[in-house]
């Protein structure tokens, strides 16, 4: 791993972006790296587009300031596709996790892409089947590690997961996001 593997989360308030962020940071650090994780808050409300950020690395991170390069550009809310700062600092090896039902073909043609990889996940879909509402950052979580498995791999993400949701979830709402990160991972179309 270069000195930093950067990912910027694209999302709106109230559909877990931030706990993803959080959630996967905490996972990979079970994997022995050192990571951070944070947020970039607009106005504090629901539905407000914000962004988050993680770095991982082999050795200390001393930096804090938002993600201007990212290797990773997770896009929670396919309705920011078109907004100025979701293609901020992309190079051809950005590689794009964009929570969608439509084709990805379609998604690279959108975001206007070339040589990017692009990988898109119904989380949506997965987490109104699971919890009956949209709460996309697990299904999210499981895409990525289809994405970057020399960072995390779904064996790995499952089982730090369930650790960290064992302290803040019923035991019964562990076991769906876990199952939330396995369809996520298994539901993967790419381009």
């Amino acid at each position: 791993m270069s000195k930093y593997f950067e990912i910027r989360w694209h999302g709106r308030g109230g559909q877990g972006t931030v706990t993803g962020a959080k959630s996967l940071a905490e996972a990979v650090q079970g994997t022995g790296k050192h990571v951070s994780a944070f947020p970039d808050y607009g106005p504090e409300r629901r539905g407000a587009p914000l962004r988050a950020f993680n770095r991982f690395s082999d050795g200390n991170i001393r930096i804090h300031t938002p993600v201007l390069e990212p290797n990773v550009i997770m896009i929670v809310d396919p309705t920011l596709i078109g907004t100025k700062p979701l293609l901020s600092g992309v190079n051809d090896n950005t590689i794009f996790v964009v929570n969608t039902e439509k084709k990805p073909a379609e998604i690279k043609k959108a975001l206007g892409l070339d040589g990017q990889t692009l990988y898109t996940v119904p989380a949506n879909s997965i987490s109104y089947r699971l919890f009956k509402r949209e709460i996309p950052n697990s299904a999210m979580m499981g895409a990525f590690a289809k994405a970057c498995p020399e960072i995390i791999s779904l064996e790995m993400l499952t089982k730090e997961a369930r650790h960290i949701f064992s302290h803040l979830l019923a035991e019964h709402l562990v076991e769906k996001n876990i199952e939330a990160i396995k369809c996520g991972y298994d539901e993967v179309q790419t381009v």
